[in-house]
Parts: structure tokens; sequence; C-alpha cells
């Protein structure tokens, strides 16, 4: 498609060198998709320094976090769930126009972008069917889409439901190259847990947990005093948990320091009740918003979350000793991550009716200390820049194969 410039750009500059990737992430609630999309753009920006990479996502909180270089970001007006129904989180008005705008801006930046791959981050055809049109014309002009989903994305019965759906059944078998899984087959394998179409299971490839690198360091060395983490990811829906934690520590000397990071979607209200529990407590800070998060998590004694991909991905590659507190509705995710890990002997798991015993669960990981533990798969970024960058001719085919859907590099 030409493109028509204004007056203030200059027609006479270089076009884009490298290649160009959009990813698409639709962030109706909490950090999970952003971030994942974030780390994957990092490794395709370090594989192929020359490359640059679109971000479309709905998070609110798209530019709370640096950007590597060529990478930018494209804001999607906010949507988030109430209940069991979406609706915009900002502007006023019914769903339907705001799932129309974000479907032509989609649409419109594909077309201006011009990308020479499409990465869809866990819906395939994004809310409310907002990317069709977008993967329709990816279709047309010879433009490979993949599909990365986490390894758990519900419990089998609701993934059966949701992959029945027409359009998302043709999209699967029509609209995408491949699909990755970010995940290590030996905690979870979708093709064997999941009903993956037969025509699908030759497409799906395990390419490890995708984990953002960090800043290696050992201050828990050098404290007298253990530092526990307690930590809900994005904090849209951790509050409760974070409570429960602090009322556990009520007349209790605990022999560590807690340091709470709430997030930056927790309800400030909610928020302001956390400040006044920890503020009757000992040696107990709060934050609500940590952009070194990542790093925290990997310095820490312990920690105490719940159990979003990420967050677990985090401290696999960490090794440190976590009490995980999962969501166990409205999707059972989270659960299911978490006693995956658990009988697994990677962390411990508490659901709501065992809150009370969280300070006990802290001591024994405090007990254990980092040892070392099952050995998984965390290239998952790395594998699949390495993917994508075939799909988009800038790797020898010869060099990546897939055996039984499982990635492997040669």
């Amino acid at each position: 498609m030409p493109h028509t410039f204004s007056s203030t750009v200059d027609p006479t500059a270089e076009p884009l060198g490298g290649p160009r990737v959009m990813l698409y992430g639709h962030d109706s609630f909490g950090l999970g998709h952003l971030r994942r999309c974030l780390t994957l753009a990092a490794a395709i920006q370090a594989r192929y320094p020359h490359a640059s990479t679109l971000i479309a996502t709905g998070s609110p909180c798209a530019t709370h976090f640096p950007l590597p270089d060529g990478v930018d970001v494209l804001k999607l007006p906010a949507v988030t769930k109430r209940g069991a129904a979406y609706q915009p989180l900002q502007l006023r008005g019914p769903l339907g126009p705001v799932l129309d705008l974000r479907c032509a801006t989609l649409r419109a930046a594909f077309d201006a972008f011009e990308p020479d791959l499409l990465l869809v981050d866990h819906t395939p055809v994004g809310l409310g069917g907002e990317l069709l049109p977008t993967l329709e014309a990816a279709r047309r002009a010879g433009v490979p889409c993949v599909l990365g989903l986490r390894d758990i994305i519900d419990s089998p019965l609701h993934v059966a439901r949701d992959w029945s759906r027409p359009e998302i059944r043709r999209a699967l078998r029509e609209l995408y190259e491949d699909i990755l899984v970010y995940g290590d087959p030996r905690v979870f394998d979708m093709r064997e847990e999941y009903p993956v179409p037969p025509e699908l299971r030759s497409r799906v490839q395990h390419v490890g947990y995708v984990v953002r690198p960090h800043r290696a360091s050992s201050p828990a060395a050098s404290r007298e005093v253990p530092e526990v983490l307690v930590t809900t990811g994005g904090g849209g829906d951790g509050a409760d948990r974070i409570e429960a934690y602090l009322r556990s520590l009520v007349g209790r000397e605990a022999r560590w320091t807690s340091r709470i990071v709430t997030g930056p979607l927790a309800d400030p209200q909610r928020s302001e009740r956390i400040r006044e529990l920890a503020a009757g407590l000992d040696r107990v800070e709060v934050a609500e918003f940590d952009p070194q998060l990542r790093s925290a998590i990997a310095n820490a004694d312990a920690v105490v979350s719940m159990a979003g991909y990420n967050t677990c991905a985090e401290l696999l590659d960490s090794d440190t000793p976590a009490v995980l507190l999962p969501r166990t509705r409205p999707r059972r995710e989270q659960f299911i991550r978490a006693q995956r890990l658990r009988s697994l002997g990677l962390a411990e798991c508490l659901v709501k009716s065992g809150m009370t015993e969280i300070p006990a669960a802290v001591e024994a990981c405090l007990d254990q200390g980092r040892t070392t533990r099952m050995q998984l798969d965390l290239r998952g970024a790395e594998r699949a820049a390495e993917l994508l960058g075939a799909l988009m001719g800038e790797e020898d085919s010869g060099r990546v194969h897939s055996l039984g859907g499982h990635a492997c590099n040669l």
C-alpha cells in the first residue's frame, strides 16, 4: 500500500531495513500478556538488532515498562472484566463501539506498519473477534501469523468449549502457520491435556517458558534478616491474599522482613487498607509498583505470590522458594499451575481455606533455602525468536527443526 507523506515527514528517509514484527495482546486484566510480549520483543531485538517490533496492547500499564531499542507500543482503548462480562475501562458507553475502534486501529496499524510477521498472544481471534480482519489481511498479503499460548490456559472443559467456537476453530486451522506453547511439557503437555484438533497437532511446538532476564546479585548472603517478597502481579485481584498474609502475621514475631508490592492495578481503597494493616506490624514495607520486580523476585529469600504465568516462570528461573496462593476462579489456570509445581517439588501451594498456614509455609521455605531442583526449559523467548526468524527468512531453515511437537535447535 503506498504511503502518503505529510509535510513533517522526510520522504527521502531510509526505509526500515530489518524485519518488522507486530505483536498483539488483548490485555483485558492484569499485566501478564504485556510482560510476555515485552520479553518476546526483547528476544527478537537481541537476535535481530535491526528489527522493528510493534506491540499492540490494551493494557492500561502499556507505558510503565522500559522498551528495548527498536520496540514501540500501540495503546488500544482499555477493556476490563467485571464478573463474566467485558466493559470499557475508561471510555463511557457500551463495549461494542470500543471493540469496533480497537478492531479498526489494529487493521490500520497492520496496513501502515507492513509487518513481516504477526505474533498473537493467547486469544486466537482477539477480544470479541477484533483481530479477525487483521488476520484475514495477513493471509491475503502472505504474512505468516503465529499464535503464542501459555502452557496452561484453563480447565480442559473450558478450553474445549472455547476452541469449538466456529471462528476460533477456523482461525486455528486456516490462519496460523504455527502454534508456540510457552512452557515445558514435563509440567503440562498441551497436546495431551487439551483437545487439540488432529489437524493442528503437527503445528504445536513447546518452546520453553518465556522469562525476563535480570541482573544477578546475591544480597541474601549479606542480609542478617531474611526478606520475604509478597506480590500479586498487576494487583487487579490480589488484595485479599495480601491482607490474608498480613493478618497471619498479627501477634507473631516473624524472623523475616516483608516487602509488599500491591501492583499498579490494585484498587486504591484496598491498597489503603493494606497500608493500614502493615502500619501495625513490624518490619513490613509496602510499595505500589516496582519496575525491577523481576530482580526483586530473584533476590528475595522467599516469595509469597499468586500463580500467574510470568511470576511462576521467574520463580523457576531464580530458584527462589515460593508459597503460591493461586486464583481458583473464574479460570482454573493458576490453580492447575500451582498444583503441578507443588507436585514436582518446585513450590508450596495454599488455597483460600489454608491462608492461616502462610507463616508456617514461609518458615519452611526459609529453612529450605535455594536448592538444586528440577531443571526446566526456560529458553522460550530465545527459541521463539529463532522460530519466528525462520518464518521471516532470517534464519537458515535447516537449523530449526520440530521433533514430535518440541522445538529443537540443531
